[in-house]
């Protein structure tokens, strides 16, 4: 009979518990709604991050119009404001509505998601071609974007 073999400081069968927590965890960062009122708070709460991101990228647009941020630094500073955004549509987008009143919120978010998602990607693009100064054109529409995503926010947390 072979004897198992003993990792410094684990036991054996340690590893399996610890890939069991981690599968489980990830499993639970986009775990079903059981409730419409719990798919709306999770709309709420998507609509709250993708807002965030959003604003992020509009002072950002507006310091590069102004010449107080450089391109390579407001380049990245929008990809990563891009990349928040999707990952909170992302995460959204993974859960199962409960009913048809989370079919019409899961719609009406995916709208607002997208429009977000499409500014975002026209400045970040609009940097990385060196137009830095001209960012500042599409303060309005990322405010607007922002705007729409926080009344859809407090509709949602009302």
């Amino acid at each position: 009979m072979r004897t198992p073999v003993r990792v410094r400081g684990r036991r054996p069968g340690a590893f399996g518990a610890v890939t069991l927590v981690v599968v489980a965890a990830v499993a639970g960062c986009a775990g079903s709604s059981r409730s419409d009122e719990d798919y709306r708070h999770k709309a709420a709460n998507t609509a709250e991050a993708a807002a965030s991101a959003v604003s992020t990228a509009r002072l950002a647009v507006e310091a590069a119009g102004k010449g107080r941020l450089t391109g390579p630094y407001v380049s990245v500073l929008l990809g990563e404001a891009e990349t928040d955004l999707l990952a909170a549509q992302g995460t959204f987008e993974s859960r199962q509505p409960p009913g048809e009143a989370a079919d019409a919120v899961r719609e009406r978010l995916g709208t607002l998601l997208d429009d977000a998602a499409d500014a975002l990607a026209e400045v970040r693009i609009g940097a990385r071609r060196g137009e830095v100064r001209e960012l500042a054109e599409h303060t309005g529409r990322l405010r607007g974007a922002a705007e729409r995503l926080e009344g859809f926010e407090e509709e949602m947390s009302s």
